[in-house]
């Protein structure tokens, strides 16, 4: 069986770090939603038994055991006890990496549920939030992939509604940000501003783009803004583009702004932002 996915990716609209807990994992309360910019995945289902062969479009993407969708094929076998189907698999990336957008996590909450479906639906909505907690944050919010407030560690996920009438234009500078350095930089921080996650909640369901964009705020940048050279340099390239707010989605380094007209200001970005990807987008 053939099958062609479209897996998106999402933007954070607030993000607090509220606890850790004693494994590490980070407690979350943010927005999350998703976004139009897409990769796609090209596979074949064959009907017998075998191993995943995975293929795609970036050289510097690993295709063996350490890439998430064979994560996601190796436990959905393991906890299922079914047997391992022979499957073919290209990845065509679009999505940044190490730019806060979700798109590995995407990725594999994508060919779970493809996974899920060729099997009859072998698990309930609850237990595949289970298994992708087990493997990434923020694959229990893709598996959902709508609207949501989420805490927890990812795994608390609340569907909200989202009225906000705006494009949205993402910009990836030429360099990532490790999640792992985004933490560890926030715990310099003495005083963090919060998101007003309820306010945020509140802007999207009322289409108050104002509201919304006064209570965002995220540790995560902030943390990043105390020695990131790039980071500070970026904002700063970023605070000189007149008329337009802009925030960090997750841990970077990717920032966005909503805009009326994204036809026409998306031109002015990509003229003020050379060397970036840009991106004209919209909320799903």
């Amino acid at each position: 069986m053939k099958f062609s996915l479209k897996s998106n990716a999402k933007i954070n609209i607030g993000l607090n770090v509220t606890g850790v807990l004693s494994n590490g994992y980070h407690l979350l309360d943010m927005v999350m939603v998703p976004i139009s910019l897409t990769d796609r995945l090209d596979g074949e289902i064959f009907d017998e038994e075998g191993e995943l062969e995975i293929t795609t479009n970036k050289p510097s993407i690993p295709t063996g055991k350490e890439n998430i969708l064979w994560k996601i094929y190796s436990k959905f076998y393991e906890m299922s006890g079914l047997p391992r189907k022979r499957i073919k698999l290209h990845l065509e990336k679009v999505i940044p990496h190490e730019a806060g957008l979700g798109g590995g996590s995407s990725n594999g909450a994508f060919f779970l549920k493809e996974l899920n479906s060729y099997h009859n639906n072998f698990f309930s909505l609850e237990e595949l939030i289970e298994i992708g907690k087990s493997i990434g944050a923020d694959i229990p919010f893709f598996i959902v992939n709508k609207p949501s407030r989420v805490k927890g560690i990812g795994e608390e996920i609340e569907v909200i509604e989202n009225n906000l009438d705006r494009d949205i234009i993402l910009i990836k500078p030429n360099f990532g940000v490790s999640t792992a350095k985004a933490y560890k930089n926030m715990y310099m921080l003495n005083n963090k501003v919060d998101a007003d996650i309820d306010k945020i909640v509140c802007g999207l369901r009322d289409n108050d783009i104002t509201l919304v964009e006064e209570s965002i705020e995220n540790h995560l940048e902030q943390g990043l803004l105390l020695e990131d050279s790039n980071i500070i340099e970026f904002r700063k390239r970023l605070s000189n583009i007149p008329n337009m707010k802009f925030f960090m989605s997750g841990s970077g380094s990717a920032y966005y702004t909503f805009v009326e007209n994204g036809e026409r200001e998306v031109k002015a970005v990509k003229e003020q932002l050379q060397h970036c990807e840009v991106h004209l987008c919209r909320g799903l």
